[in-house]
């Protein structure tokens, strides 16, 4: 078994970013605009005002350590770096908060999912002749009580999250046809499909069992 990830998911996350904003109407837009450009500006201050004071910090150094001895020196130069920019900054990030209200996202429609996907796909050489099918269990919590494409690509299983209905990735799980062992199983009144390896284990939907028997040749649809 191997996991890969596709490389530049950094740039779909933008891109989905993208899409959310454009759905929203102007004033919700602006609304959101404004207050990304607020936590951001502060973000900022935040980081001049350690570098500001982590510089006054080692430049008295010679001066202070002396004083006061090294361990108590480093204690000073974390609290002065790090723990009094917040305290600086929290009074007028708290007054001006207030100016500056927050905006949820629109969810996006499939339609625009597929499009933002597309890369996604080609990237993990996802036919048409996959299924979709629910992950009850795993060994890897990401995937519990999530929607997974199971789909063969050079006689190697694919598994990969439901990348017709989310952008979230949690890169691919491939097997050899001899590096699991492949079962019935059951949760509560489900029949489910067991897909076992001596470090991984996935609990499927009952279809997903004669799919991989079959090597993919059963129909597109959901399981």
């Amino acid at each position: 078994m191997r996991r890969f990830k596709y490389p530049f998911s950094k740039c779909i996350d933008k891109k989905l970013l993208r899409k959310r904003i454009d759905l929203l109407d102007n004033s919700s837009r602006q609304r959101y605009i404004a207050n990304r450009r607020f936590h951001l500006t502060f973000q900022a201050l935040y980081w001049i005002l350690f570098v500001f004071l982590l510089g006054i910090m080692i430049v008295l150094n010679q001066r202070i350590e002396p004083a006061i001895g090294k361990t108590f020196y480093t204690i000073l130069v974390i609290f002065v770096s790090l723990v009094l920019p917040i305290l600086l900054l929290s009074f007028p990030f708290l007054k001006l908060e207030k100016h500056y209200p927050s905006q949820s996202l629109e969810t996006i429609p499939r339609d625009i999912v597929a499009v933002i996907n597309i890369k996604l796909l080609k990237y993990y050489k996802i036919p048409k002749n996959y299924i979709v099918t629910k992950c009850y269990d795993s060994s890897n919590h990401l995937l519990v009580e999530k929607d997974v494409l199971i789909f063969f690509h050079k006689d190697k299983l694919r598994i990969v999250n439901d990348f017709t209905s989310t952008i979230k990735d949690f890169g691919c799980f491939e097997f050899g046809l001899d590096e699991f062992i492949l079962s019935y199983g059951k949760k509560g009144d489900i029949v489910t499909t067991e897909i076992k390896t001596e470090k991984f284990y996935i609990s499927l939907g009952k279809r997903a069992k004669p799919y991989i028997l079959n090597r993919g040749a059963d129909a597109n649809g959901e399981v």
